[in-house]
């Protein structure tokens, strides 16, 4: 095995920590239109599913050398290589979009002006930094990473329980159930984002308990999420909620102790920064696995370097805006990755089952 290899929890905390970048901007927002003041239970459903999909792929995928190598096994060399290309050049869109978000985040954090053109170079060369080192590294600092966001969404939600009304998460009739589903799959697009993480499982060490841990880590993460979409659409209620780009940091806004402190959303909003890092270190290191499977002569310095210097110019020149990179991460993209995260992976089972009975 690699000698640079990472525990599963490690995995884990790396996969998660880069969905909180994601899941703050889009959630319960991408589910509003449709589910209403039900969105938490699309937001559950999807989750559950996720980690369903996991417990019944993942095993399956680690001893195939990662998802890179299931997708060569599955599709043959030719279109195997075809398919990864495909994901490499989508993790570039990926990474170019979280630099321009990550870098307007840092724009709004606080009230004083600042420039893009050092936010997000100074953004890019981080993330390039961490992933030219090894990835066991990475993992441990995205251990840490997770272990302070979970604390700052803590810290929001508790202080934001005594805002939460109950007329605005209940009732829901069996009316809602529809637009409920139909909500799932936009939450699903978000939670979509993890599938690069999958293309590091070969990094990751075998574990016999694999299922019953993923399902106790899974369960407890899940229900903190729900529990923040619930406290989101409680305190501002659907309608609100859907109008606002990003309405768990207009809760931190309100979160705060009397006399104590107050207006804590640019620390929480900076903080923040730590899961785009995340999520960013994520895609590079996923993106090297793919081009290792294509060059197998590849160089890490190399490709990470070239993968993300594209992608700072990309997000630069793409989205002038931010209004035009939240539109493009609240719209086409959930498409994309909704193909490329869910439903490539359910076909490509079934082409590898198949291809064990024959």
């Amino acid at each position: 095995m690699d000698r640079d290899c990472i525990s599963n929890s490690q995995w884990r905390a790396m996969v998660w920590a880069g969905l909180m970048a994601p899941m703050v901007e889009l959630l319960p927002g991408a589910a509003l239109d449709r589910a209403g003041r039900g969105a938490w239970l699309s937001v559950l459903l999807a989750w559950a599913g996720m980690v369903a999909v996991g417990c019944l792929l993942i095993p399956k995928w680690r001893v195939l050398g990662g998802y890179a190598g299931a997708v060569r096994r599955g599709l043959g060399p030719a279109v195997g290589k075809g398919v990864l290309v495909l994901y490499l050049i989508w993790g570039e869109c990926l990474a170019a979009l979280r630099l321009r978000l990550c870098a307007q985040r840092l724009l709004s954090a606080g009230e004083r002006d600042g420039s893009l053109w050092f936010f997000l170079p100074a953004a890019a060369l981080l993330a390039l930094w961490m992933a030219r080192g090894k990835l066991a590294a990475f993992a441990r600092a995205a251990q840490i990473f997770w272990g302070i966001l979970l604390a700052a969404m803590a810290a929001v939600l508790l202080l934001s329980l005594s805002q939460v009304r109950g007329e605005l998460l209940l009732p829901v009739w069996w009316d809602d159930v529809p637009g409920i589903l139909m909500a799932v799959p936009s939450v699903l697009g978000v939670l979509c984002y993890g599938v690069y993480g999958s293309f590091l499982l070969s990094r990751t060490e075998a574990e016999k308990a694999w299922p019953r841990e993923w399902l106790r880590a899974g369960g407890w993460m899940g229900g903190l999420v729900v529990l923040g979409q619930m406290v989101i659409i409680g305190s501002l209620g659907a309608e609100l909620a859907g109008r606002l780009n990003s309405p768990f940091f207009t809760l931190a806004k309100s979160a705060g102790v009397e006399g104590a402190f107050q207006r804590v959303e640019s620390v929480v909003a900076a903080v923040w920064t730590l899961a785009d890092l995340s999520l960013l270190v994520l895609l590079l290191f996923a993106l090297w696995e793919i081009v290792k499977k294509l060059f197998p002569r590849a160089r890490q310095k190399v490709v990470v370097t070239g993968a993300i210097l594209p992608a700072a110019a990309i997000g630069i020149g793409a989205f002038p805006d931010g209004f035009t990179a939240e539109q493009a991460g609240g719209g086409w993209l959930l498409v994309g990755n909704l193909a490329l995260g869910l439903v490539l992976p359910i076909l490509l089972a079934g082409l590898l089952r198949l291809r064990e009975k024959s």
